[in-house]
């Protein structure tokens, strides 16, 4: 009998290879940002660089704790990624950027991007592709969902359970 396919698994496993492949194809010694979060937040900053952006920004974005958001751009500051500007009229609110030296790197780490994105896709029509994000933007929409009427609760119960 065959075991029903579960979304979370396929999705982990998907999340696993990419980061396999981003691993074996990143040049040996790349100093680079450590973790996913790091790039993603590069990849944030970089799209976004136009325009001011702060750590609440950050952490609606990648959906993650303030803690979180905190520790790992104190790592990136450190690493020499990222810098923080305090702004004039609020010391306590600081604009977030990316080095210079972040910055021009940047554009392998977007080629790099693409290519994934390329082959992720490949064998797929337009429409395809078209249906796959909507259907994606859904299971996100539906998990968000879940997430918000969780709230904070960490005793591992889901809403409407015993």
């Amino acid at each position: 009998m065959e075991q029903e396919r579960r979304l979370g698994f396929i999705l982990r496993m998907i999340h696993n290879n990419i980061k396999n492949i981003i691993r074996k194809s990143s040049p040996e010694g790349e100093k680079g940002p450590g973790t996913q979060l790091q790039r993603g937040i590069l990849g944030y900053l970089y799209h976004h660089r136009e325009q001011p952006v702060y750590q609440r920004d950050i952490e609606k974005e990648f959906r993650i704790s303030r803690a979180t958001a905190t520790n790992t751009l104190q790592v990136m500051e450190r690493n020499g990624f990222i810098v923080r500007k305090a702004l004039d009229k609020d010391a306590r609110l600081k604009r977030i950027q990316m080095t210079e030296e972040a910055l021009q790197n940047h554009g392998q780490i977007e080629a790099h991007i693409d290519m994934m994105n390329r082959r992720m896709l490949q064998g797929l029509t337009r429409q395809e592709t078209d249906e796959l994000y909507r259907l994606l933007d859904v299971v996100m929409k539906n998990l968000e969902e879940l997430d918000g009427e969780l709230g904070d609760r960490t005793d591992g119960q889901l809403a409407g359970g015993p």
